[in-house]
């Protein structure tokens, strides 16, 4: 059995290899991508349905429509530019040119131009020689450009970006006319960028015609002293004398809301002894809100703690799958009252700042076949969350431990559909890892290229099951090398955060998965006094007490940092013990045999390689001559896979 899956691997990757043989074998090289290819050549192309799109630039000159195909291991792009002129589009970390993967394509006297370049500083692409971008269609009239292309997803070619589940930037540019010499000229001002999510399920799709909606409307004058500004308010949905389901919601952008607006994440609200919440929060249906998470803010607010809805800067929005839904009303096993937690930044200090926005949630009468829910896991909102300054590599973890899973889920568990990764400036990766009996399995979500201007929810290729006694652990990777003091956790863009929540179905009691190092854990690493006796690790504490009337802050930042090894205390810290915060709802903590947990004892994940890439390799190191012998080789290939496939 185990031999027979190795085989299978085997020859799957030689199957690529001859896939990659036949396509170079057809492809045009470095002069025939400057001479260009006859249109009636590349016009066989059935357009179809695409699963993803996205505007790439605000004036709608240039929109990018795509299919990821995984069994052909390629992605489908179509390009639509409203120009007659010549159009590039490709891929980049940070949206510039060095290390940029792009095609650049024109339209000329019945010719397309189809050039394959990358980036390797800010002056014109280079002309790839190992062209990857194979022209499927392309189509020019009185006002637009059209081009279908298909790309490997891994082409192995160092040239080249491979797409991945990372965050990634779409970038773009175009010019009014097509070339007059073999490159395109300078684009001036006509470029620009656009974050995706190239190879994940799009997060969208057609709003079912039985969708209603409910808008929340916000208008808020932001104070000017404040950089930082958090504003909750309490919202009631409408009254229905049946079940409901929430599937989906829109952002309405209003005034200063793309530059002022950082979040705003919609908390169910239940009382604590299962009494009507309305008692209590009905009254602030009229007030416009309160400053959140100070001592104007109502208690009552507290007892709105389990996440209905996340939006961050850079999501889109998003919709369920078609099978599933949220509750809404307290009699549905959902919530009547929903408190709204919004983030907004006033970085300049601006006075008369008035930010406006809105929220289309979507919901239907006509119910899904299976209650969902969202919970939130990562490193709990408190102070132990610390970054050291001007240190380019800080890893930092939060535990959902098998004790907290193994006391909420069922046996048959629970199913994950969509994780939404959340942290600030300072972090460069996250990931959410999932270990069970001692082996750690693929992990949930994660992207090596995080950026929190992009904060879009991410719809799992394949739902993952949660299994009673499961551990979640949530990483993430911090550099502050620009930084001259240390960072914590906080409420400001400028602190951090290493959270992840989980769109699941179905639903359970548990809201709150997380934990954070023991404080005699920090003591000991960093030789800090003792805290304050009454610490409080269940609600928000961001500096306490420490030794003789300092505070944390202020004393880590004291610290010596330049000459400490840094890399030892790291690694002591996530290898410690840390406290548990399990909570059905604010202040309802789980009552477990253990309050500390860490990380497991586990065999680690480690993800395939891609053989298909090193036998190509090897194939062009030894100078393999006679590329049209892949065809036939492929055919072997597949028939023996076939047969091993069927031994398994």
């Amino acid at each position: 059995m185990i031999m027979g899956m190795y085989t299978a691997v085997f020859l799957l990757a030689l199957a690529r290899l001859a896939m990659c043989s036949t396509r170079q074998h057809q492809q045009h090289h470095h002069q025939q991508q400057q001479q260009g290819v006859e249109l009636g050549l590349v016009s066989a192309y059935h357009h179809p349905i695409h699963t993803h799109q996205s505007p790439l630039d605000p004036d709608g000159v240039l929109t990018v429509y795509w299919t990821p195909d995984f069994v052909k291991e390629e992605v489908v792009f179509e390009i639509h530019a409203r120009t007659k002129g010549w159009i590039g589009f490709g891929f980049s970390l940070d949206g510039g040119m060095r290390g940029s993967d792009m095609v650049t394509a024109w339209v000329k006297d019945g010719r397309l131009f189809l050039q394959d370049r990358y980036g390797i500083d800010e002056g014109t692409p280079l002309l790839d020689d190992h062209p990857d971008w194979r022209p499927l269609y392309a189509q020019e009239n009185d006002t637009h450009t059209v081009l279908v292309v298909a790309r490997d997803i891994n082409t192995c070619d160092p040239h080249d970006y491979v797409l991945t589940n990372d965050s990634v930037r779409m970038i773009y540019a175009w010019g009014e006319e097509d070339p007059t010499g073999p490159a395109p000229p300078y684009h001036g001002p006509r470029r620009g960028n656009r974050y995706a999510l190239v190879l994940l399920p799009f997060h969208r799709q057609v709003l079912p015609t039985e969708a209603q909606v409910w808008t929340v409307k916000q208008k808020v004058t932001l104070p000017h002293t404040q950089d930082t500004f958090y504003w909750c308010h309490i919202e009631k949905i409408p009254k229905w004398e049946t079940k409901h389901h929430y599937i989906g919601f829109d952002m309405i952008y209003g005034k200063n809301s793309r530059e002022n607006l950082h979040h705003s994440v919609a908390f169910e609200c239940h009382s604590n002894d299962g009494s009507d919440p309305g008692s209590v929060l009905e009254k602030h249906l009229d007030v416009p809100g309160y400053e959140c998470y100070t001592p104007n803010m109502p208690s009552e607010f507290y007892l709105c703690e389990r996440f209905l809805i996340n939006w961050a800067i850079g999501s889109e929005g998003e919709l369920l799958p078609e099978r599933v839904g949220y509750p809404l009303g307290d009699l549905h096993g959902g919530a009547t009252y929903i408190m709204f937690q919004t983030h907004y930044d006033n970085r300049r200090l601006e006075r008369d700042v008035t930010v406006e926005w809105g929220m289309n949630i979507y919901y239907t009468d006509k119910l899904r076949e299976i209650d969902a829910s969202n919970m939130g896991l990562g490193h709990a909102l408190l102070f132990s969350l610390t970054v050291p300054p001007r240190t380019p590599h800080w890893l930092v973890s939060g535990h959902c431990p098998s004790e907290c899973t193994a006391a909420t889920i069922p046996p048959d568990g629970i199913n994950v559909f969509t994780v939404f990764i959340h942290g600030h400036y300072l972090a460069r990766a996250i990931r959410l890892r999932h270990f069970r009996k001692g082996v750690e399995l693929p992990p949930l979500a994660e992207d090596k290229h995080y950026a929190a201007d992009f904060q879009q929810s991410r719809r799992l290729t394949k739902e993952v099951k949660i299994l009673p006694g499961d551990h979640l652990t949530v990483e993430c990777d911090y550099d502050s090398t620009g930084r001259a003091k240390g960072t914590f956790t906080g409420w400001k863009a400028e602190d951090e955060m290493c959270q992840a929540f989980i769109n699941y179905y179905p639903r359970v009691d548990l809201a709150l998965c997380r934990s954070s190092p023991h404080p005699r854990l920090l003591q000991d690493t960093f030789g800090l006094g003792s805290f304050q006796e009454d610490l409080n690790l269940d609600g928000f504490e961001f500096d306490p007490e420490v030794g003789a009337g300092q505070r944390y802050q202020e004393v880590m930042n004291s610290l010596p940092w330049d000459t400490m090894d840094k890399t030892t205390l790291n690694t002591k810290v996530l290898q410690g013990d840390q406290v548990i915060k399990c909570q059905y709802n604010y202040g309802i903590k789980m009552k477990l045999d253990t309050n500390v947990t860490r990380y497991p004892r586990a065999t680690p994940f480690v993800p395939p390689s891609d053989l298909a890439c090193a036998a190509l390799n090897l194939h062009h190191v030894q100078g393999a001559s006679d590329r049209a012998s892949a065809a036939p080789l492929l055919v072997l290939v597949l028939v023996a896979l076939t047969v091993v496939l069927h031994d398994l």
